[in-house]
Parts: C-alpha cells; sequence; structure tokens
C-alpha cells in the first residue's frame, strides 16, 4: 500500500472555492502559507492593510474548510482584514484598492461572499443580530459567523450588542479576535479582561456533556432540579468571565493559527442553538517578521514598499499630521494646562513621541470616538484646554456629543480633524468630506483649514487662546515646511485676500489656494476663506459687484462650505454669475486621490480649465 500524501492546491484552483472542501488539515496550512505570501505581495505594490490580514489566514481559512459559504454567512468588523476571504472566494489581489482591482474592505457588489461592508469598527454584532432576527422571521437555515477583533469590542456600539446579545435567542457566533492589537497596543479594562481569561478546556467539556445528558427527552425535570448542584461547582472550578456573566455562552481560549483547534471549536459550538462568544488568539502580522515584532503601528496599513526591506520607519515625516503633533507637542511643553486626546489614531496622526514624552497629558482612549469628545469636554470644563487629534471619517461617529456637549455648553475644545477630503484606496467609507457640512449645522461651531505651514501655525497660536470649540482641518498630503516666524496674529473669521482683480472672483480654501495663486491669471481676486465657519459676511458684501464669483472646495462635499456660500451671496443680493466645484453628494469609490478627484472633478486641472 502506498503512502498517503497530501492535496495541495494553488490560489488559481480557488476560482472554485468548493475545493477547499477536498484538503486535510497539512493541504489546509500549506494553502495559508500561498494565501499569507500573496498578501504581503499585493500590500507591498499596493499598499494596504497588512498586519490585521496576515493575522487572519488560519481562521478565514478554517471558517471556509468549515462552515457552508457563502450560504453561511461571515462580517468582518471593520472589514479590513477580509483579504483571505477575497482570495479564498475565488478573487485575485492584483490592483488591490485601485479603481480597477479588488477592494481593501468586504463589498456586496463585488463578491456573494461579502454579506455585510463597513469600514468602521464595532457594528459586526449589531449587523449580525439583525440577519439572524431576519433568517429566523424568513424560517431561514444559514449561520451568521462574525470575527471582531479585541479592540472592537471596546467601542460602545459592540456593548451596546453585546448588552443585547444575552437573551437574544437567535443563533450567531461571535469570533473574538484577541491579537492585543488594535492599530498600537490596545488599551482599557476590557483588554485586561481578555488577557486574564483562563478556562478549563475539561470544564467546558464538563458543561457541554452535562448539558446534552439531562435534556434529553424525559429527564429535563432532572437538569432543573440539579442545576443548582451544577451551578454550586461552576462557582467553585472557575470564576465565570464577563461574557458568561452577560449570560452568554463562550468557549476559549483558541489557538487562531492551529487549523486542528478550530476546527475542534466550531464542532463544540455547532451544538449550541443561541449565541455563543468564542475567543481566539492569534498574533498580528504572522508570518512576517517585521510585522509580527512592530508595536507601533508602521504595519497595520502600509504604503507601497519593498518586502525586503520593511515600511519607512515613519511615513508620516513631513505631513500635515506631523505638523500639528509638533505644534501640540511645543504646546504642552510651554504650557502644563494642554492636554491631547485621541481615539486609536496616534500612529496615523503621528502622535507616538507625544505619548511617550507626556503620559499623563496624552491619552489614548481606543476605539471610543464619542467617549474621546466627551471627555475633552470635562477636561474643558475643569479648567484645562484639550485637543482631541481625529481622523474626519471617524469624528462623524461623535456628531452628537459635538452637539450635545461641546458646542451647547461652549467647551473650550480643539478638534485637530486629520485626513479632510478624498483619500484615495480606502475609498467611501474613509473619505473625509463631510464634515464641514454636518458641522455648520451646530450652533457656536467654529471651522478652519489653513493653507500652508505659516498659516497653520498662526492658526494653530490662535486655537490657544480662542475660549470655545474649534475645529481645524488638514489633508493626508506632504507639507513644505519653512521658517514660520510669529510676526503676526490672525482674527476670528479671518479671510485673506491674496489677488485682486475687477470681474472675477475665486473663493477657496486649505493647500489648493497657493497652487491656485501660482498658475491663475492675476486679473482674478482670489481669496483664502480660511474659516469655513463663520462665513466673512463683511469680505463677501465687498464682492457683490463681480461678474462672476466661483466657489472651489475639493475638501467638502456640496452641501457645505459650497452651500452656505450660495446662501449667504445671495441673501446679500448677489446679482451676478455663481458656479461652484464641489464634492458631488455622492459616495466616491477607491482609487488614488487624484482618480478619485478627476471622477467627481474636483481635480486642480478641472478648476483651472473651469476658471478660465
Amino acid at each position: 500500500m502506498g503512502k498517503k500524501t497530501t492535496k495541495t492546491i494553488e490560489l488559481e484552483e480557488l476560482k472554485n472555492p468548493e475545493v477547499i472542501k477536498t484538503l486535510d488539515n497539512d493541504g489546509l496550512n500549506d494553502l495559508c502559507g500561498k494565501i499569507r505570501g500573496e498578501i504581503i505581495k499585493a500590500c507591498s505594490i499596493n499598499g494596504g492593510h497588512l498586519s490585521p490580514n496576515l493575522g487572519v489566514v488560519e481562521l478565514t481559512t478554517a471558517i471556509f474548510h468549515h462552515y457552508n459559504l457563502p450560504t453561511d454567512k461571515l462580517i468582518f468588523d471593520v472589514g479590513h482584514q477580509s483579504y483571505t476571504e477575497k482570495i479564498l472566494s475565488g478573487r485575485s489581489l492584483d490592483n488591490l484598492r485601485t479603481s480597477s482591482g479588488t477592494d481593501g474592505f468586504q463589498k456586496r457588489s463585488e463578491s456573494i461572499y461579502d454579506c455585510y461592508e463597513s469600514g468602521h469598527s464595532s457594528n459586526s454584532i449589531s449587523a449580525a443580530m439583525g440577519m439572524a432576527l431576519a433568517r429566523d422571521l424568513k424560517s431561514e437555515n444559514y449561520n451568521i459567523v462574525v470575527v471582531i477583533g479585541d479592540s472592537s469590542v471596546e467601542n460602545g456600539l459592540a456593548y451596546e450588542a453585546l448588552n443585547n446579545l444575552a437573551g437574544f435567542n437567535h443563533k450567531i457566533v461571535v469570533i473574538i479576535n484577541d491579537n492585543e492589537m488594535s492599530i498600537t497596543k490596545p488599551v482599557g479594562g476590557i483588554h485586561k479582561m481578555l488577557s486574564s481569561i483562563k478556562i478549563s478546556r475539561g470544564y467546558h467539556k464538563s458543561k457541554s456533556d452535562y448539558s446534552r445528558f439531562f435534556n434529553r427527552k424525559g429527564l429535563r425535570w432532572i437538569f432543573r432540579s440539579t442545576s443548582a448542584i451544577k451551578n454550586f461547582f461552576q462557582r467553585h472550578l472557575y470564576a465565570a468571565n464577563f461574557f458568561e456573566q452577560m449570560g452568554l455562552y463562550y468557549y476559549g481560549i483558541v489557538d487562531g493559527h492551529n487549523i486542528k483547534q478550530l476546527e475542534k471549536a466550531f464542532k463544540k459550538i455547532d451544538k449550541f442553538d443561541s449565541p455563543v462568544i468564542l475567543h481566539v488568539k492569534t498574533t498580528k502580522g504572522k508570518g512576517y517578521a517585521p510585522a509580527e515584532q512592530d508595536k507601533y503601528g508602521h504595519y497595520h496599513a502600509v504604503p507601497p514598499f519593498d518586502p525586503e526591506v520593511g515600511v519607512l520607519s515613519n511615513p508620516n515625516a513631513g505631513s500635515w499630521s506631523s505638523f500639528y503633533a509638533d505644534c501640540l507637542a511645543n504646546a504642552m511643553r510651554e504650557d502644563k494646562e494642554v492636554v491631547t486626546i485621541h481615539p486609536a489614531t496616534g500612529y496615523g496622526s503621528d502622535l507616538l513621541e507625544n505619548l511617550k514624552e507626556f503620559p499623563d497629558r496624552c491619552y489614548d482612549v481606543g476605539i471610543s470616538e464619542e467617549h474621546s469628545v466627551v471627555f475633552a469636554n470635562g477636561i474643558s470644563v475643569g479648567g484645562l484646554k484639550p485637543y482631541v487629534t481625529i481622523y474626519s471619517t471617524f469624528l462623524q461617529r461623535a456628531y452628537d456629543e459635538i452637539h450635545h456637549d461641546v458646542a451647547r455648553m461652549k467647551g473650550n475644545v480643539t478638534l485637530l480633524i486629520d485626513r479632510v477630503g478624498l483619500v484615495g484606496g480606502d475609498g467611501e467609507t474613509h473619505n473625509g468630506i463631510y464634515d464641514v457640512a454636518y458641522l455648520s449645522s451646530i450652533p457656536n461651531m467654529s471651522v478652519a483649514m489653513a493653507r500652508n505651514d505659516k498659516m497653520a501655525k498662526k492658526l494653530f497660536a490662535f486655537s490657544r487662546t480662542y475660549n470655545g470649540p474649534l475645529a481645524i482641518r488638514y489633508p493626508k498630503t506632504t507639507l513644505q515646511v519653512g521658517e514660520c516666524p510669529n510676526d503676526e496674529e490672525i482674527t476670528y473669521g479671518e479671510w485673506d485676500i491674496i489677488s485682486e482683480g475687477s470681474k472675477k472672483c475665486l473663493i477657496s480654501y486649505g493647500p489648493v489656494v497657493d497652487t491656485l495663486k501660482s498658475t491663475l491669471d492675476k486679473s482674478i481676486t482670489i481669496i483664502d476663506a480660511m474659516f469655513q465657519i463663520p462665513l466673512n459676511m463683511d469680505v463677501l458684501k465687498s464682492v457683490l459687484s463681480y461678474e462672476t464669483i466661483y466657489v472651489y472646495d475639493p475638501y467638502g462635499t456640496e452641501l457645505g462650505f459650497a452651500s452656505s456660500i450660495k446662501t449667504a451671496l445671495y441673501d446679500l443680493g448677489f446679482k451676478g454669475e455663481l458656479k461652484i466645484k464641489a464634492i458631488p453628494m455622492e459616495y466616491v469609490e477607491r482609487g488614488t486621490t487624484l482618480e478619485q478627484e478627476k471622477r467627481v472633478g474636483v481635480s486642480i486641472e478641472d478648476a483651472l480649465e473651469w476658471i478660465a
């Protein structure tokens, strides 16, 4: 009899995803190695979320092997760790995150395997519960599996879902992917709780066997009468963890890189007919040494890089993010009443050195955008000066807190809004184009954006003395920094007329203003509307005699700054021609930032052709 050989497959064969069912454990592990290599290659060419995807290769492969996808449903919280799912469902990572390639997140229009889609964290349990209720009300039969990270489960939305999951009599499987990392190290009590859970495998087996035995037909009364005895031993055998205290079934901890252990766990939890928590341990960046050893978030989301060399140690150098991080550091050195807060965006906003230098006044609050804003307002009420550094796309999650707490109470809180405008490969869930529109609906709110380093330094200096809600916006681009003397101050609501003509006037703001100034005909009046909120009515009154006024906003939607200008000019009685070029009210899909700008007609080239 010949020696049995392990079947292996190439990635190209996954065009028929069912082929994974034919593999044994060795074949699955061989496949995982090939998938890991493909992920590294794809991210090195086009950039992407490297470490999160390397960490879930075995877990995702085991899910595909055990469950009947796509009839069964798989939801990834956030969705940026779905590269293995894409490969296993027959998709190529060639041209990943480009306009012509595979999306960096789950995308329902891309594949039937992508049953839900997201770009922000902590909504997966809620979504799964809704899908499970719909399934059962329609008398359908399929599993719903959620994969959520140990940092995402700390967010308030996930807490709300877990609270309602207890007593929810519709089965879903919630897999907590515990890699002890967010983008960087996680923070808070849930992280500590997950780190401390030690549950005996023997206890789980005893608990399961006990329940099955006494629930057989005719013996349910024995189960009820002996439950007190069972509970007595349960209390003395172990201390119930957070999930079991909530009344949820919990199974763990399972090695998330061991397919045999994962398969065994899946078979165990198949027997439950109500929600169950499966706790798995993984290593973020598994299989690529620089990513495994990364504790600062360098490999969470990477630009194109050479796998033999690795990524830049500080890709934020020379960016608007690093400029404002330096401003914050200098302010904190000069004034002990300045406090910085960020919701797990310290790496992206270049605050890691600030965190080290000012551990008592620089706080990472984890994926908790709403908390970060109210926390800051409390600091303000306490008499200090808080800054919240946050991405535009994540700030929208804290709209109510900005409105209800900060603005209503006129809190002395400055929001440093990073990554405004179109952001490229992360696509529609991450574009920072809505903030002016929704902040303009909030009383007492002020919003500004500098066009260059000189004005940015003055704007930040203004924020230190301004006593009220203020948002300072800036894009995810490089910034040329030179000497920035503090020889003059800006005034509240300031607009700068940087060239003067007689018939045509352009109103814009941000870094594009300097580009337009160096390119446009000198006969055109160019106004830098540094404050988008409030509008400078005196300047608007001064241009009412112009034949044509152009309003150009490549950083926000047409219902934001441009709409406010339009209303104000017509209210003032403007009789000339008003032309507006801003981002339309639509979701702008992935591509390079320039591709996105051209797609919606707001690139510099579009603007120059439009004004000519």
